[in-house]
């Protein structure tokens, strides 16, 4: 499972303080402990700062770059403070661009930077109507989206399509809607990867970090690629250990034992 650490997101108040400090070496452990917890690419994120993003968001990608060889994802949407971050990413590293939608005018000027940049795209099941309320409509939302950005010259396995995530706290079957948008993206586009924000699905409840764990392994079962989360939540990372050996995506579990004997399990 692709793992995106979500912990350099500015609109976390201490992330945000930190960038204000430019607190370059509180930042650089956290990409650190990020990485040595299993994460596979960090989120970056400086979307709280509107008036300095462009020139946030180059530095920040500069001394993570310093600090670990991770990819990054770029969460932002200013496009222009994705493209700084992308002129800053290191060479060897395809990254993530997140995100591009349906709606007309994001999708417009994301795919440029897309193309140019040769990134990888999370691609959110939404359009110019708004989150769709059931699987039909939002499924056929994401196959639009995934149609459209193969037309445009993106390769399949360069698309995390994530279907949106909501509370199950405003609506119980959010989480099931969800699961079954990402059954059904893997059915008909077995080459795309899935992607969520994992974490919304227990926004407003309490113990929120077991209905994390548990959503996380019927999500995985469901075809599940990646998710962004919290790497340094150790019960967490068992859960993704040990859904994918469960759901035969680990090949004789290699990622489980490796998890267990390096102390991470």
């Amino acid at each position: 499972m692709i793992v995106i650490g979500e912990k350099i997101n500015s609109t976390r108040k201490s992330i945000k303080e930190a960038i204000a400090k430019k607190d370059a070496s509180y930042l650089q452990k956290l990409a650190r402990d990020q990485a040595q917890a299993g994460a596979d690419y960090l989120d970056v994120n400086t979307g709280a700062f509107p008036e300095e993003e462009v020139r946030l968001m180059e530095w920040l990608v500069q001394i993570i770059n310093q600090a670990v060889d991770l990819p990054l994802a770029l969460d932002s949407a200013n496009p222009a403070a994705l493209e700084a971050g992308l002129k800053a990413i290191a060479d060897n590293t395809r990254p993530i661009i997140n995100s591009i939608t349906a709606e007309n005018a994001k999708f417009r000027e994301v795919v440029p930077l897309v193309l140019k940049y040769e990134a990888s795209v999370l691609a959110l099941a939404l359009d110019d109507d708004g989150i769709s309320k059931t699987v039909e409509e939002r499924f056929g939302v994401a196959q639009r989206l995934i149609e459209a950005l193969c037309a445009a010259g993106v390769e399949q396995n360069r698309i995390f399509l994530d279907p949106l995530i909501q509370p199950i706290s405003v609506q119980n079957d959010f989480g099931l809607i969800a699961i079954e948008v990402i059954r059904r993206v893997k059915q008909q586009f077995p080459e795309v990867k899935t992607t969520c924000g994992l974490s919304n699905i227990s926004f407003g409840l309490p113990q929120r970090a077991k209905l994390n764990r548990y959503f996380l392994a019927m999500a995985v079962a469901a075809g599940l690629d990646s998710a962004i989360l919290d790497p340094l939540d150790r019960e967490l990372m068992d859960a993704v250990n040990v859904s994918e050996a469960l759901s035969g995506k680990d090949r004789f579990c290699k990622n489980y034992i490796k998890a267990y004997r390096q102390g991470r399990a």
